[in-house]
């Protein structure tokens, strides 16, 4: 997915937070917002998931902070595992389990800082987590339910720590199914995104590194990423808005067997899946 207009700012404001959260002088946030605008100027069409990469990066150089998001991270670990019982109520008084699992991904990806126009806060989310589940969720949940049970092997592509807590509920779930799962996660620190390093801290799950890019990016692959991701074989459930952004851009090579998962937070991604903004999705290729 490539850069839209809204793109820019939204990358912009982001910046704009993170300088907030890391920098004390406003020489320092100026200097870090200018060399990523400078960026953007030389890579202006660009996917919009890697434009992020770059802004993470300069910002992590620049304040010699590896892991910014460290704080948020923890503390959205924590508020997930003080709400993973509401997930196992609801999922043990669905009719339909596998429904009730996608609702329960979709939700769980409510978990995000920094986006314009979308807000979150750990220390209100319990509240609504219970309506959360019951959103209307835009997609086709037939024909996921159709390839959950047709594929016994399940390539699973994370996205935020919080989130996480649900995704690896979700996974049990799915291998007491009788399926075979693989999680891919990110190779290093990148947003709040959880890395296969904390991932090993909270499961025994089979885990192997995508990268330390925002997304799922072919070129920043391990190779073993690359060969489950490209493999007929394997039906990929991938999570949140940085893998749409950029498996997207090659998604023809996945097709009928690819489910995105999300919270569609932004304007453009919620126009490419056709959904509306804010809301939940679950949408098969």
């Amino acid at each position: 997915m490539k850069m839209a207009s809204n793109c820019y700012p939204c990358i912009l404001d982001r910046a704009k937070f993170e300088c907030d959260m890391l920098f004390s002088e406003e020489e320092e946030k100026r200097a870090a917002v200018e060399e990523l605008l400078d960026y953007m100027a030389r890579h202006k069409g660009g996917v919009s998931a890697l434009v992020g990469t770059e802004r993470e990066r300069i910002i992590k150089r620049r304040s010699n902070n590896p892991d910014p998001y460290r704080k948020f991270k923890d503390e959205s670990n924590q508020v997930a595992r003080d709400l993973l019982p509401v997930a196992e109520q609801f999922y043990e008084k669905a009719d339909d389990k596998i429904e009730a699992l996608i609702r329960i991904a979709a939700a769980a990806n409510s978990m995000e800082f920094g986006v314009k126009g979308h807000d979150f806060d750990n220390k209100t989310f319990a509240g609504v987590f219970s309506d959360t589940l019951n959103e209307k969720l835009y997609g086709d949940i037939k024909e996921i339910k159709e390839r959950l049970k047709s594929f016994s092997n399940i390539f699973y592509l994370t996205d935020n720590n919080g989130e996480v807590v649900f995704d690896l509920f979700v996974i049990a779930r799915l291998e007491e199914m009788g399926k075979r799962i693989v999680v891919g996660s990110k190779s290093e620190p990148v947003l709040n995104d959880v890395t296969v390093q904390e991932l090993a801290a909270m499961s025994r799950v089979k885990a192997v590194p995508t990268g330390d890019v925002v997304g799922t990016a072919l070129e920043f692959l391990s190779d073993e990423a690359r060969s489950l991701l490209l493999d007929p074989g394997w039906l990929i459930l991938s999570k949140g808005m940085g893998n749409y952004e950029t498996i997207s851009e090659y998604e023809e090579t996945l097709a009928g067997r690819l489910v995105y998962i999300m919270r569609a937070k932004c304007e453009p991604v919620a126009a490419a899946v056709g959904a509306p903004r804010g809301s939940l999705v679950a949408r098969s290729i």
